[in-house]
């Protein structure tokens, strides 16, 4: 019976070793990865050129809709209301993002944003869907 202990905490220690230095692997590719795409800053100036504001960022597909709607009538000029399922989350203006791809209509784009928002607001690594004509090559000129 002890031998048969033995090797299973060695079995489990050794499956926890394993997996702590192979996700230590992954996550150093991932960001690798990430960091190789083209990197981009998210504002948009539709209102006025000279005052570029933040984007709004959604992380589900689902929201597209909702989320262009609301888009298209600020571009308009109209005062549209964010739709409730519209999360408040923003992308900032100053912070580079790196862009992972595109929807198949080109309308949205899929970004990753390293901007530390806190331990309360999601850490330092944000994914999700912007506005894909909100992205510009260089990041807007202070006021």
């Amino acid at each position: 019976m002890k031998k048969r202990n033995i090797f299973l905490i060695c079995l489990v220690s050794l499956f926890i070793l394993s997996f702590t230095i192979g996700g230590y692997f992954i996550k150093k590719y991932h960001h690798k990865n990430v960091k190789s795409k083209p990197k981009m800053y998210c504002y948009k100036n539709f209102r006025s050129p000279e005052i570029p504001v933040s984007v709004l960022i959604i992380e589900d597909l689902d929201l597209k809709i909702p989320y262009l709607k609301y888009y298209q009538e600020l571009k308009q000029g109209k005062e549209p209301y964010l739709p409730n399922e519209l999360p408040l989350k923003g992308m900032p203006q100053y912070s580079p993002v790196y862009v992972m791809g595109y929807t198949k209509d080109s309308l949205l784009a899929n970004v990753v944003s390293y901007y530390d928002r806190g331990f309360w607001f999601g850490g330092s690594y944000t994914r999700g869907w912007v506005l894909a004509e909100c992205l510009h090559k260089n990041p807007p000129e202070k006021p």
